[in-house]
């Protein structure tokens, strides 16, 4: 989990110098021609906005994973993970086995009555 974790928070900084990158591409492109230089006045696009912010978000939520799994690793929280998943399984299991059970149930007591209605007719 700890080698996770600093992949996920690798990936989440590599995001964030794209981030700069493309602003500071923006930028530059916007200072070169004279029509952007006028429209800037009235800022950035909603696509570049919406852009920016998307990654901006995407960044951070990769980052804080990524050091939720490493903390994960340095507190050893493996074996806790696999219990709670071994017992969430053996759960789902028990409930598919009564499903089945009252399903069954359900099958033989709607046969029974209709073995009950015809014998009195």
């Amino acid at each position: 989990w700890i080698l996770r974790g600093f992949l996920y928070t690798f990936i989440g900084l590599i995001g964030m110098e794209q981030d700069i990158a493309v602003k500071a591409t923006d930028y530059a492109s916007s200072s070169s021609s004279s029509f952007a230089k006028a429209t800037s006045i009235l800022g950035p696009d909603y696509g570049s906005m919406f852009a920016s912010l998307f990654t901006s978000i995407t960044t951070y939520i990769m980052i804080a994973v990524g050091v939720v799994y490493f903390v994960l690793g340095v507190l050893c929280m493996q074996p806790l993970y696999d219990r709670m998943k071994r017992d969430y399984d053996g759960k789902v299991r028990e409930w598919n086995r009564k499903k089945k059970e009252e399903k069954n149930w359900t099958k033989e007591n709607e046969k029974y009555r209709k073995y009950e209605d015809d014998r009195r007719e």
